[in-house]
């Protein structure tokens, strides 16, 4: 899959020639004549760079780039400044505001493309380190919400960072959920052997969200503990936050995850007749001590009350379900039940 490249520059003919020469080197172009357009275009498109020119009218590109950064779907985007502003003060500006490189013109194209390249290894290689959180959310039996609670934690994720919903549901309908109708997904990834499947195919077959929430949709057939890893550890290296719905019961795919990841910050749904609850429990460890801190939050119909290890005598305010969301992105360990 090719690379995007969002080259922003008020010039058409700057424009042009950025395009032309990226595209030889098998980028994808998106172009955008002013810094209100870019930001616009950023809400629904997903960059792997901006190219970002310096001097324009309305807004210039300092104070693009520090939107971008503000912004925590977007403060992931690597940005290049490429401008006539040769002077020292002018490219502080410019790693201030929060730019990986900064290019003065004219530049040979052989350069601007090394330079490209290397900012989006540099990228590459601090997301492989830093890891995205995983999340994973499963019920211990049919019809409990798993699915509703994966889309709408993810969802809720999707508005502060970048994130990937992955459906390991058999038969799942997370798409369906989102109103999405993705042409590949999983079930395209397991056409072909783990060791055949690459990042670049795992990103391929993603369906975008109007949200700016990615969704890697279910497959008829369940996914094997091989190609789960495989797969995970991709998106994994392409999001800062990935939750997978794996459906009810956990599968061989969803232990050996579990077991990767040491069961950190995995969700269980138990059934509750007629009324849908959730309780967090959440335990720390006090290794020196080797005590066990517990707090239990239970939701009930998008509301949350802060609870006693009990489950009986409220405290605290209500939260509502991107509070809940936040919760879980931060836990150690988490369990999500579903009680009599």
């Amino acid at each position: 899959m090719s690379q995007i490249i969002l080259v922003v520059d008020d010039d058409s003919d700057t424009l042009t020639l950025i395009g032309i020469t990226l595209q030889r080197r098998n980028f994808e172009i998106l172009k955008a004549q002013g810094g209100q357009q870019a930001l616009d275009l950023l809400k629904h498109e997903k960059p792997d760079l901006v190219v970002l020119d310096v001097m324009m009218p309305e807004m210039d590109g300092y104070e693009v780039c520090r939107r971008i950064k503000a912004d925590p779907r977007t403060a992931y985007l690597p940005v290049i400044m490429l401008t006539a502003k040769a002077q020292t003060a002018s490219q502080l500006e410019g790693f201030r505001s929060g730019a990986a490189d900064y290019i003065t013109k004219p530049v040979h194209p052989q350069e601007l493309v090394a330079r490209i390249q290397s900012v989006l290894e540099r990228a590459r290689s601090a997301q492989a380190q830093r890891g995205a959180r995983v999340i994973s959310i499963s019920g211990a039996k049919g019809g409990v919400g798993a699915t509703t609670l994966a889309v709408n934690v993810a969802l809720a994720l999707a508005a502060e960072t970048n994130t990937i919903l992955a459906d390991f549901e058999p038969g799942g309908t997370a798409a369906l959920h989102l109103g999405l109708v993705p042409s590949q997904g999983l079930g395209t990834l397991l056409e072909h052997e783990a060791a055949d499947i690459d990042r670049a195919s795992v990103e391929a077959v993603l369906a975008q969200h109007p949200s700016g929430l990615r969704l890697l949709s279910g497959a008829d057939e369940p996914l094997d503990p091989d190609r789960a890893l495989v797969i995970l550890n991709h998106l994994a290296s392409l999001c800062e936050a990935c939750v997978l719905d794996l459906g009810w019961s956990v599968s061989a795919a969803g232990r050996a995850i579990a077991i990767k990841h040491n069961w950190k910050s995995h969700v269980q749904l138990i059934h509750e007749g007629t009324r849908i609850g959730f309780s967090i429990l959440e335990c720390r460890v006090d290794r020196q001590h080797g005590q066990t801190a517990i707090a239990i939050v239970a939701i009930h119909d998008i509301q949350c009350r802060h609870l006693n290890p009990t489950g009986r005598t409220p405290r605290g305010p209500q939260i509502d379900h991107h509070d809940f969301a936040a919760q879980i992105g931060q836990l150690e360990q988490v369990i999500i039940e579903i009680g009599e």
